[in-house]
């Protein structure tokens, strides 16, 4: 059904779509009508299994806008199956103890998904070679102190409806590339184990993204083409093991417009940064703050240090 030329879901003009209340306790279902968007609040199921039991319940329409569960301690594992064919535009899982999505346990949302939300949990096992099923998925958070010792970023490649990727604070070593991602705005990786960030590593082909966060990995290395090149691209790559900052690397970069945070960094400030201060002014693209390890900030290092270089 279409009003204003727009689809309606199923359950249009329905004045209470969702289930009795009686046979998805603890969750609730609320229906909002303006918006046409029913969710779930599941923050109250006391076991695996007793979501499990819930979604065996009679859903006479199974299209949700919203799944959330939120601070829950004795929540651990996502299992197989668990939704029963219910759909969901927004999972958000936050804040809680769980430690395992297994795989299938989100099949029922590879055509629907456009925000998963996964922040402040446990997790340490994440089924990643289902993401390129999520043909709508724009947002995915999987950050804030989960327990991923390795994430593959080749999984996320052909997710081309995705802008905002974060998978930062999970001091996890990143394998792989971020690639055909043609809508990706922002990826935020910092607070991660990445030591050298090698060529075509965030080769998105975007020409939208805006955004690159890599602060407090420990990263020694930048190798030529690893980033998008477009304007007013920002990356944050401070608070790193940086003792330079390679020509080869950064002047495309820079020239291109991008800004750099690279503060908190060891740099050595010999002739191998003396291309920063030339007659194009590229260190102005520095943001203030990063210092050699004599304590003297870049940006006022006396350009005639360079003269013999």
């Amino acid at each position: 059904m279409k009003q204003d030329g727009r689809h309606q879901p199923e359950y249009y003009g329905y004045e209470q779509p969702c289930p009795d209340a009686e046979d998805i306790a603890p969750c609730v279902c609320t229906y909002e009508s303006v918006s046409n968007a029913m969710d779930l609040e599941c923050s109250a199921v006391e076991s695996e299994e007793q979501l499990k039991q819930i979604f065996k319940a009679d859903f006479q329409f199974k299209n949700f806008n919203q799944f959330h569960l939120k601070g829950h301690n004795n929540f651990k594992v996502l299992e197989a199956g668990v939704f029963n064919g219910i759909s969901f535009e927004i999972i958000r899982i936050d804040y809680s103890d769980l430690e395992v999505i297994e795989l299938h346990a989100l099949d029922s949302c590879y055509e629907t998904a456009t925000m998963i939300y996964l922040n402040g949990n446990k997790i340490s096992s994440f089924p990643f070679d289902e993401l390129s099923l999520f043909s709508k998925l724009s947002w995915f958070t999987l950050s804030s102190n989960n327990r991923l010792s390795v994430i593959p970023a080749d999984a996320f490649h052909g997710l081309t409806a995705l802008e905002h990727l974060a998978i930062s604070d999970n001091n996890a070593d990143i394998v792989g590339t971020f690639q055909d991602l043609p809508n990706l705005r922002e990826i935020h990786l910092g607070y991660n184990v990445i030591t050298t960030i090698p060529a075509h590593f965030i080769k998105t082909g975007s020409s939208n993204i805006s955004h690159i966060y890599l602060q407090y990995n420990n990263i020694v290395s930048v190798e030529p083409g690893a980033f998008d090149i477009v304007d007013d691209l920002y990356i944050f790559i401070h608070d790193n093991s940086l003792a330079t900052l390679d020509e080869a690397t950064w002047r495309p970069y820079l020239e291109a417009g991008g800004g750099l945070w690279a503060e908190v960094n060891p740099f050595v400030c010999g002739c191998d940064i003396a291309w920063l201060f030339g007659e194009d002014h590229l260190l102005e693209q520095l943001e203030f703050g990063a210092k050699c390890t004599d304590g003297e900030y870049l940006h006022n290092v006396d350009p005639s240090i360079f003269d013999n270089c």
